[in-house]
């Protein structure tokens, strides 16, 4: 036996196992921080819930069913909005609105599109009960308006929304869109 050469193969027997637990070591240092990190952070998404036609009408059949899409599809436009979708909301509303009242509607979104883009906020509007009154082209959405930074929410409120309505080519288009306060009936 040769001494020496079994004194160096017992230290490099050491160094390894010693590199080998250092290694050890790392990970399990690695993994508690990704559990405590896991823990700490929250991972959730807001989702807008929108769903928005093309607010037109076939053959001219303008009905409770239609009127009650195009008013949600208005308010969903305008109230539930991102920095990053406020683009597509414009888009919508320009799209449901008459000619005439295009203009001031768009005004009224870029407001709200100029505030949430400051605060980068988020609002989600939750529709609850529809009221309709075919006879003044009006309907009325109540519902809560919930407001987000970033995926915490900061505030939710009760809300009644009215859109009005103009006939136009056998369809409708929406002529406003505003909020009514909660005593208005």
């Amino acid at each position: 036996m040769n001494f020496p050469a079994m004194q160096k193969t017992v230290r490099q027997a050491r160094r390894a196992s010693v590199v080998l637990g250092m290694v050890a070591l790392v990970l399990i240092v690695t993994n508690a921080l990704l559990v405590a990190k896991m823990y700490s952070q929250s991972n959730q998404v807001v989702l807008v819930p929108t769903t928005v036609t093309d607010g037109m009408v076939a053959r001219g059949t303008v009905d409770k069913g239609y009127i009650e899409a195009v008013a949600l599809d208005a308010v969903y436009a305008m109230y539930n909005s991102t920095p990053n979708t406020l683009a597509y909301g414009r888009n919508v509303l320009e799209r449901l609105s008459g000619p005439a009242e295009r203009n001031d509607i768009l005004l009224a979104y870029d407001r709200i599109a100029e505030d949430i883009t400051q605060r980068k906020i988020s609002t989600v509007f939750f529709a609850r009960r529809i009221e309709h009154n075919f006879d003044r082209y009006e309907v009325v959405v109540e519902g809560d308006l919930a407001t987000y930074l970033e995926t915490t929410q900061v505030t939710r409120e009760r809300r009644r929304i009215l859109v009005r309505f103009r006939p136009q080519a056998g369809s409708v288009r929406v002529s406003g869109i505003g909020r009514l306060s909660t005593e208005d009936t």
